[in-house]
């Protein structure tokens, strides 16, 4: 095969290094300097052309003694860490001229563009303390971008003393470098105290410190240091741009996104697909999907996999339904979505169907291994339960964030997998992950029972040697020890908390709340008031619900006058408690009220409002209330069933009842458990038909316990059957029964007359302790 002529074979080359080559090839002496060679080389790295191109290069430089020379070395230092060769260009700056601050600076710089921050800071040190050079301003701004990159907050103030000391009239490029490392440290005051200490500003100044608000989630400093900008006369770029519709999205400002928009529509920079991008997302955020939309069909028919990605992104945080819709658009027009894309729509998935159709697509696209799309996936099968596939999933991630690992332990910890919700977090511990305060409070969330006790001691533990005695999870544990029935160890650790806020305050109150502990609950709810601390609607819920059980209405007619000022009334959670009050007080008309106001009743609020006409003798309206319920298709369960054939047997609605007990599997779909049986044995002995009532107990698919046989014995006693209270007598004697099952026996043996089996039934049960009765009035 003939070879090519030589100018064909550098036609390809740019026109320096094909000049080069030909300077060479004709032993030139001209192709032997040092401008030559670094001429060359900064072509090959301005013409994107192949490395090895360069390598040879660099090869024939140091071969002609070439390699120390500061040009150079300086282009194949910074030539081969942008191509992320940092150990061949700390090799090649190793063998260049080390007084030369050119070299420096360079290889500073390449050292934190390859995430080497704390290399680019030592290298800085040697550069400073070892070497004969004097650091420029390039070099100080690239040690301070390694600082900021690398968080060095110490070291980046020693850099700016140094400038302060060695050139005080340092310029607008080092002055936003150390605006940046500020920012970077999370030290907003000192990066302003900077900024305005600058005498020159430039576009690059203004927006990191708008960055930095931005960052700080202060959007508000952030717009008026853009209207600061403005009034200077300094234009905004696509990064100003971007950083304000971000803060724009921080606090939904819908009003400043539009004049932010108009801003950007009088520029260039609305063909910027980077500024669109940000444009969409900001009005997707903010809730303005209207915008969202228009700023989209704006765009056009255009082919870019970024927009659309947006696009859909910011859609699938309203319309599940509309963003499938414009990801098929998007694939019929041969796109393929990024990233964040795949996340976003598997953020709004709650079908595993549909979520399975969606992974094929990212096995098929191949972000399958992406951390951000494997932790979306894995959280979207935990949310629609199927625990199975979300730790399938887990398991096949090449690599797992915190992001991953907190997902999976709370995904167990929700569905009541404490095991392996604990085992998980053991595994992220052994991984160097550190445990944060979402993955902890998802485990301490899985101790719910006095059983998982030791397990949530154990957690604490690790609280304790992490982060020491006063956290932000401090109310987690006190609601861990509160479910776990510990509460005199929540109240310690309430007490050795110093600054305590509103939702530890909630925490500890709804502690007692659900441990019986009513008084202590009231009590400290009075204090949290005297504190001038603001009543959420899940507190006043729980203590309304306190009011409730203590039989103290006035209390719950307080807050309900107080929820009704703050516009917390038409929460189901308040609505239901007030509901559960009134019936349990007798108050049925006020319970009525309350009830005809809530939109959409849940299962416990049509139970509330069923049992209270119940137990105060309104049958009729408890079972027109059910009947009510079921047409507007709300499921029963078995406590509002056990209401029901209650509200029958106290008005001996015996046919009634068996109607409602019979339609519980066939209708319902509910499984009869004991107290349904109690309430139909009750129900039968109400009516006087106890032959039908033993009969029915003895067919009973369950064992009946002493509490069936003593509803029964009850009956025996107020219809006077001896007889058949012997046959019971008998039957609770097998069973374990209290000292009221022997009351009752006793005064069946008087009515009848039996005082010898009177006598033998109370020597029987000296050994046996009779609770007292108590009762509780409102003072």
């Amino acid at each position: 095969m003939p070879r090519r002529p030589a100018a064909d074979r550098l036609a390809h080359l740019p026109a320096a290094l094909a000049g080069f080559v030909r300077a060479r090839a004709a032993g030139s002496a001209s192709a032997w300097g040092r401008f030559s060679y670094g001429n060359a080389l900064a072509a090959c790295a301005a013409a994107s052309a192949p490395l090895a191109f360069a390598e040879q290069l660099y090869c024939a430089a140091w071969k002609d003694g070439l390699s120390r020379d500061a040009y150079i070395c300086s282009t194949v230092v910074d030539l081969l860490a942008k191509h992320g060769r940092l150990g061949d260009a700390l090799r090649a700056f190793e063998d260049g001229d080390r007084g030369s601050a050119v070299c420096w600076n360079t290889a500073i710089s390449g050292a934190a563009r390859n995430g080497e921050h704390a290399l680019g800071v030592e290298m800085f040190r040697d550069m400073v303390r070892g070497s004969s050079c004097e650091p420029n301003s390039f070099t100080y701004s690239g040690a301070l971008s390694a600082c900021a990159a690398g968080a060095e907050l110490g070291v980046g103030r020693a850099v700016h003393g140094m400038v302060l000391r060695r050139d005080p009239e340092y310029d607008v490029f080092v002055g936003t470098s150390i605006v940046n490392m500020y920012v970077k440290c999370g030290q907003m005051g000192a990066a302003m105290s900077e900024f305005w200490r600058m005498p020159i500003r430039n576009v690059v100044s203004w927006t990191t410190a708008i960055a930095g608000f931005v960052q700080e989630e202060d959007p508000v400093s952030a717009m008026l240091l853009l209207t600061e900008m403005l009034r200077s006369g300094v234009a905004i770029n696509k990064y100003t741009a971007t950083s304000i519709l971000l803060a724009c999205s921080q606090m939904s400002m819908i009003r400043e996104a539009n004049q932010v928009h108009g801003m950007i529509m009088k520029t260039e920079l609305y063909l910027d697909h980077v500024v669109k991008e940000a444009l969409i997302s900001t009005y997707a955020n903010v809730g303005a999907v209207q915008l969202c939309e228009k700023v989209f069909q704006e765009v056009g028919t255009v082919s870019n996999r970024s927009i659309w990605s947006a696009f859909i992104s910011g859609i699938s945080r309203h319309s599940l339904q509309r963003s499938i819709q414009l990801l098929r658009r998007m694939l019929c027009q041969g796109l393929r979505p990024n990233d964040k894309c795949y996340a976003s729509v598997f953020s709004s998935v709650d079908s595993s169907e549909l979520g399975r159709l969606l992974h094929s697509l990212v096995i098929k696209d191949g972000f399958i291994h992406a951390v951000l799309v494997a932790s979306a996936l894995s959280t979207m099968y935990s949310r629609c339960k199927d625990l199975k596939d979300s730790y399938k999933v887990f398991e096949e991630m090449h690599e797992r964030d915190e992001v991953s690992w907190t997902s999976m332990v709370a995904g167990f910890a929700t569905h009541g997998h404490s095991v392996e919700a604990f085992q998980v977090l053991r595994n992220m511990i052994v991984e160097g992950f550190t445990p944060d305060d979402v993955s902890l409070s998802a485990i301490l969330s899985a101790c719910n029972v006095p059983e998982c006790l030791l397990k949530g001691k154990e957690v604490h533990g690790h609280v304790l040697r992490a982060y020491g005695a006063t956290t932000s999870i401090n109310h987690c544990l006190i609601s861990m020890y509160s479910k776990c029935k510990d509460v005199h160890t929540a109240r310690r650790l309430f007490d050795a908390t110093p600054c305590k806020d509103q939702i530890m305050l909630s925490s500890m109150i709804s502690g007692y709340a659900m441990n019986g502990y009513s008084d202590e609950a009231i009590s400290l709810f009075q204090l949290m008031l005297a504190a001038g601390f603001h009543i959420d609607r899940f507190l006043c819920s729980s203590i309304i619900s306190i009011c409730a059980n203590m039989a103290k209405p006035f209390y719950g007619k307080l807050l309900h006058g107080y929820a009704t000022k703050v516009g917390i009334l038409s929460d189901l959670s308040v609505s239901s408690s007030l509901v559960k009050l009134y019936s349990k007080s007798g108050n049925l008309d006020d319970s009525r009220k309350v009830f005809d106001e809530i939109d959409v009743p849940d299962l416990v609020t049509w139970t509330a409002i069923v049992d209270g006409y119940g137990q105060h003798g309104s049958s009729q309206d408890a079972l027109a209330m059910f009947d009510l319920m079921i047409r507007y298709g709300v499921k029963p369960d078995t406590v509002i069933l056990v209401s029901v054939l209650s509200a029958c047997g106290r008005n001996g609605l015996v046919e009634e009842g068996f109607r409602h007990f019979n339609s519980m599997r066939t209708v319902y779909g509910v499984e009869p458990v004991l107290h349904h049986y109690c309430c139909m044995v009750d129900l039968l002995g109400r009516s006087g038909r106890l032959v039908e009532a033993k009969n029915f107990i003895e067919s009973m698919p369950v064992k009946p316990d002493s509490m069936v046989w003593s509803t029964l014995l009850a009956a025996c006693r107020v219809h006077d059957d001896v007889v058949l209270g012997r046959f019971v007598e008998n039957k609770i004697h097998e069973e374990n029964c209290d000292s009221g099952c022997f009351a009752t026996m006793s005064n069946i043996r008087a009515n009848s007359g039996d005082w010898e089996g009177v006598m033998e039934i109370r020597k029987s049960v000296k050994d046996v302790k009779k609770e007292p009765g108590w009762s509780l009035l409102e003072e």
